[in-house]
């Protein structure tokens, strides 16, 4: 017995995906989500009162930050501002997240 016609499914090929041309990688975002609903981080040359400004010894990066964020930064941490001169606290830095030897200056209003 023989098929009716438009019943014969030999003409039907599985779908192909499209082509795809070189692959661009993209730059890995190291900030991430936090850079996308972030306010912005202020700049130290523009620190108000009340904020502190950590330089980092290990990235070289100037950081401002509330008193809160600087207090969370240094449990655990170490003060020889009389013996190390420059770089006297060892705390974590708020731009490359590493325990390093960092400079601290608070601004008060």
């Amino acid at each position: 017995m023989s098929k009716p016609n438009g019943t014969d499914f030999s003409r039907i090929h599985p779908a192909q995906a499209p082509s795809k041309g070189p692959e661009v990688s993209a730059p890995h975002d190291q900030e991430g989500r936090r850079a996308l609903f972030s306010a912005g981080d202020v700049l130290p040359a523009e620190a108000a009162n009340g904020m502190v400004t950590i330089s980092c010894g290990h990235c070289g990066e100037d950081s401002a930050v509330s008193l809160t964020d600087a207090l969370r930064l240094a449990v655990p941490s170490l003060h020889l501002p009389f013996l190390k001169r420059g770089h006297g606290s060892w705390m974590r830095c708020p731009a490359c997240r590493r325990h390093t030897w960092v400079s601290v200056q608070i601004h008060l209003p």
